[in-house]
């Protein structure tokens, strides 16, 4: 009799352990569950795109569930990993490498992707990305279009951008003009030539909102608008937008939020 109610136990402690993992797979797997990845941008922080995402939150718009760091070597250090919450799931993603090649940055992605559908068994991410983050952004919905739902790019140098003229505004840049980094942002630099060079393949499934900034000039002082909306020839899935911003403000900006989260937000 007592081995009995044993197995009996056992069997329902398994059952029960078996039903919350399904139910936290269905939650993870439904379609207003797709969980968004923050990039930021060359020589970006955590503290690039961390205000945006706080803004987010404070808005009620989505909940940060996951945050992860790309050591130099490309190994992922995830320091946050939570349950999928709000309307929209922010995962933060940082580069300690900020400098690194579009190919580096692609693959360093990629890898979050891996991980975050074996974490939550989902089948796809939004991808928001910031100057540089855009264009990797772009690089990962080329190679791995399956996984992408929508993607944002804002003030993205998707054409490329003059580095003499990012130095005069963050004269930072000037310790990192041999950076590969550097090379891959410039106007007609090999890696802009390849993204470009694939624009037919570019899956017509995910949505695109790219935003751009104009301080007075047609720049955002560094990027182009022109530049910033380099994936128009790609797809006609495209929300183009210009905000009266610099740069940077265009991750500073309640109407950029407003305009981002409008786009992202579930039916």
């Amino acid at each position: 009799m007592r081995i009995f109610i044993l197995l009996l136990s056992i069997i329902l402690l398994v059952a029960f352990c078996w039903y919350i993992f399904s139910s936290q797979t269905k939650r993870a797997s439904s379609s207003g569950e797709i969980p968004v990845l923050f990039i930021h941008g060359y020589l970006g922080s955590q503290n690039s795109l961390g205000t945006m995402i706080k803004r987010f939150e404070e808005n009620n718009w989505g909940q940060k569930s996951a945050y992860c760091i790309v050591r130099s070597d490309g190994t992922v250090q995830w320091k946050q990993k939570g349950k999928l919450a709000g309307q929209l799931p922010m995962v933060h993603v940082v580069f300690k490498k900020a400098d690194a090649s579009l190919e580096e940055q692609t693959k360093w992605v990629g890898r979050i992707i891996d991980d975050l559908k074996k974490m939550y068994h989902i089948s796809s991410v939004d991808l928001l990305g910031h100057s540089m983050g855009g264009l990797t952004a772009t690089a990962v919905s080329l190679e791995r279009p399956k996984d992408v739902h929508k993607l944002v790019t804002l003030g993205s140098p998707l054409k490329g951008l003059d580095y003499g003229e990012l130095m005069e505004m963050y004269p930072r840049a000037k310790n990192y003009q041999a950076s590969e980094g550097a090379r891959d942002l410039v106007f007609h630099s090999a890696a802009l030539r390849d993204v470009h060079a694939r624009k037919e393949d570019f899956a017509q499934h995910i949505d695109i909102f790219s935003g751009a900034g104009d301080i007075g000039d047609g720049t955002d002082g560094v990027v182009t608008i022109e530049s910033a909306y380099g994936l128009d020839s790609f797809t006609e899935h495209i929300h183009f937008q210009t905000f009266h911003e610099s740069h940077s403000n265009l991750h500073e900006s309640k109407e950029v939020d407003e305009a981002v989260y409008q786009f992202l937000k579930r039916d």
